[in-house]
């Protein structure tokens, strides 16, 4: 019988939910028999799903239009029929602190006033460092930083059907683009991701796969006009798990500071990651598989989400030859 039940929260974007999987594992590990339920935004739950270690996702919907209060409240009943014996506030902001508090849980750990265990945060490291000061804090051993999704077979099999029938042969080398970036910012030029392409193609004779979401669908095909060489689109008819499915399938992944970047090392894909106005130390991929490349400018990391920015020394000062250098050392190594 099951007795002790466990509430995790973190309702923000895709790559942070990514990145709490490694706290989800650690807590699971240590409570084998607790049912875990998590708590995050509709728009990102997917990626969560197939996690062996939770039992439950619950979701909370951030573009409803009452989400201050028939959203707020739909969750809080939903959580109070639970019944949580622990609660875990991953994300540590004043919506997440009073979702928890509301959700009874007699044992509530975050960063306010209404937690029964406070945690504030110290020091600019590692999220995934972040996550584990709050597992501590309660007794939750918590050190490997190992990202993870899980995808099916299923999954796996449609995304290799899909790269084939978009004419790319089994068994050559695949890179993954990505141009696009929840941040305008944060975007390297589509012309310098151009360049980095025909020069795959070229020197590895490599298929050349450009991913984007559902809005950047334009940057994506005007990168791929950009180049001379061959190169074929993928943006706006891919869901979330098919997306991660189909980054598995590369042999490496050239990408900015965005979601798709934390799930392509979850997914196991080796990176070259392109830093600006982000925070490097908090968000960057772990693990000597992964590179990143980025300028320290005055400004940088920069507040996060401004439009004030009018020159982005820092994304404009990373130049073609230093990624081309990183690329072919990564695939070099692969090889």
């Amino acid at each position: 019988m099951v007795s002790l039940k466990i509430l995790l929260i973190r309702l923000s974007s895709l790559g942070d939910i990514v990145l709490t999987t490694p706290a989800i594992r650690a807590v699971r590990a240590n409570f084998p028999n607790a049912h875990i339920a998590m708590l995050v935004a509709k728009q990102s739950a997917d990626i969560l799903r197939e996690n062996p270690h939770l039992n439950e996702i619950i979701t909370f919907d951030r573009l409803a239009k009452d989400k201050d209060t028939g959203e707020m409240w739909r969750v809080v009943r939903l959580l109070r029929e639970r019944k949580f014996t622990l609660a875990i506030d991953l994300q540590r902001k004043f919506r997440t602190e009073i979702l928890m508090y509301f959700s009874g849980a007699t044992e509530r750990v975050g960063k306010g006033r209404l937690c029964t265990v406070r945690v504030p945060e110290q020091g600019n490291k590692h999220a995934t460092e972040h996550y584990f000061d709050i597992l501590h804090a309660v007794g939750i051993p918590a050190e490997d930083q190992k990202l993870e999704l899980f995808l099916t077979e299923s999954e796996r099999r449609d995304a290799v059907q899909r790269l084939k029938t978009a004419g790319i042969v089994a068994g050559k080398l695949k890179v993954g683009l990505f141009p696009g970036a929840g941040w305008k910012l944060r975007e390297w030029m589509p012309e310098r991701f151009a360049a980095i392409g025909n020069r795959l193609v070229e020197h590895f004779n490599a298929d050349v796969l450009i991913f984007g979401g559902q809005q950047e669908s334009e940057l994506v095909q005007k990168v791929a006009n950009l180049m001379e060489m061959p190169a074929i689109p993928f943006a706006g008819n891919l869901q979330m798990r098919q997306l991660a499915a189909c980054i598995e399938q590369c042999d490496l992944f050239l990408t900015n500071d965005t979601g798709p970047m934390h799930i392509a090392a979850g997914v196991g894909t080796r990176t070259v990651s392109l830093f600006g106005p982000g925070n490097h130390i908090r968000f960057q991929p772990l693990g000597v598989e992964h590179q990143i490349i980025r300028h320290d400018v005055p400004c940088s990391p920069c507040k996060q989400f401004t439009d004030k920015c009018k020159d982005n020394i820092c994304m404009k000062g990373i130049g073609v030859d230093e990624v081309w250098h990183s690329i072919s050392r990564a695939l070099q190594e692969n090889l």
